[in-house]
């Protein structure tokens, strides 16, 4: 090997620099405004320390409080710190616990492959401070942990995600993927009742109870918009009027068919793999509170799902279908009466719906395809991270 071939930067160094200095940058634009997202997340803890109503106090800050009472105990630390230093910090939590998760998931050329694919929407998602990349992160995590058998934290990741955002509950169907499912389960009901009881360090049960009388009616309004859901397309594009929880149920059969059907089979890593990146897309084509900054979760399993299969012309052309109608279809690109057409009929989740169907065939007929290069399956690989 020549000695200028010895000095090249390995790509997924440079994908590492680039992203960590991307959630540094992405942080400034939210730091300047005074992200309102942002502003309401840190005074959910002032609101839950002083005894106060914490969906009610919200609408000082023109929107409201959506996620559950246990959510200020988690995001303490960012509400104590001065404002620019904690959206900083939580941008950066957000941006290194997506990048290790698809790291633990994949081999370095695949995850390196996954990262660039995820990379401008995880940039979108921090632009406005939000969780989502934390959120596909946890998912990916509770999966690499099942099948490192570390049940305790995979338990950890589902308990914390579910009381962030409800969707990542459906992560827990790893546990069909588990040796000692018994064990997961223990830990998650642990966790769970942690997080749940969490705000009681703080408030008394009657306040907490009453938080979460709000948190449902909060839920309950906030349904009326299907968002960037298939929901919003099959009303827009159908017509359905169907209320979002039976859509919602259909999808989580569709979902989880699979998964129970080949339950304790040796399916193989690609194919669990797959099932991966079909949850990923599941918790934003069926969340109805889904918006584009969500899409970081979907884009990841994009990534996943490109990553892991054998490239030819057709994965190439999804692959750019995706990025035309998620990206350049709703950008400055285009005309701003057509891209406001576009956004009208929720162009953008199109796509989406096109890889979970070609992933829901791949698990039904249980294609190979190109197989990962390394699993994580096997308890050699315990420690084996990227």
């Amino acid at each position: 090997m020549s000695p200028i071939a010895d000095k090249r930067v390995p790509v997924q160094h440079i994908v590492l620099g680039l992203w960590m200095v991307a959630a540094l940058v992405a942080s400034v634009g939210p730091i300047v405004r005074h992200e309102n997202n942002f502003e309401i997340f840190r005074s959910s803890w002032c609101h839950l320390a002083n005894g106060e109503d914490l969906y009610a106090a919200s609408r000082r800050y023109f929107d409201l409080f959506k996620y559950t009472p246990s959510f200020p105990v988690l995001f303490a630390p960012f509400g104590i710190l001065p404002f620019a230093v904690a959206l900083v910090l939580w941008n950066m939590l957000n941006a290194a616990t997506l990048y290790v998760a698809i790291g633990r998931l994949l081999s370095p050329r695949e995850a390196t492959v996954a990262r660039i694919i995820a990379f401008a929407d995880m940039i979108g998602s921090l632009q406005n401070a939000q969780s989502n990349a934390l959120i596909a992160g946890l998912i990916i995590l509770s999966y690499t942990e099942i099948l490192r058998r570390r049940y305790a934290p995979a338990a950890a990741a589902v308990a914390v995600g579910t009381f962030v955002k409800v969707f990542p509950l459906v992560s827990a169907s790893f546990a069909l993927l588990a040796e000692k499912r018994a064990r997961f389960a223990m830990w998650l009901f642990v966790f769970a009742v942690a997080v749940f009881a969490a705000p009681l360090l703080m408030a008394s049960p009657q306040w907490l109870s009453h938080q979460y009388d709000d948190w449902l009616l909060v839920q309950r309004v906030d349904a009326g918009d299907p968002g960037f859901s298939l929901m919003a397309l099959l009303h827009l594009w159908l017509g359905v009027n169907w209320r979002a929880w039976p859509q919602q149920l259909i999808g989580v059969v569709a979902l989880t068919a699979p998964l129970i059907w080949r339950s304790g089979r040796d399916v193989g890593d690609a194919w669990r793999l797959r099932y991966v990146a079909s949850l990923l897309i599941f918790c934003v084509l069926f969340n109805h509170q889904s918006e584009p900054p969500s899409f970081v979760i979907a884009m990841t399993g994009v990534g996943v799902w490109f990553a892991i299969t054998e490239q030819r012309w057709w994965t190439w052309l999804v692959l750019s279908f995706t990025f035309v109608l998620s990206h350049l279809a709703t950008s400055g690109a285009v005309p701003a009466a057509l891209r406001s057409q576009l956004f009208a009929l929720r162009i953008k989740t199109v796509p989406f719906l096109v890889v979970w169907v070609i992933l829901q065939i791949d698990l039904w007929s249980h294609r190979r395809g190109a197989q990962p290069r390394h699993s994580i399956s096997s308890p050699s690989d315990v420690l084996a991270t990227n």
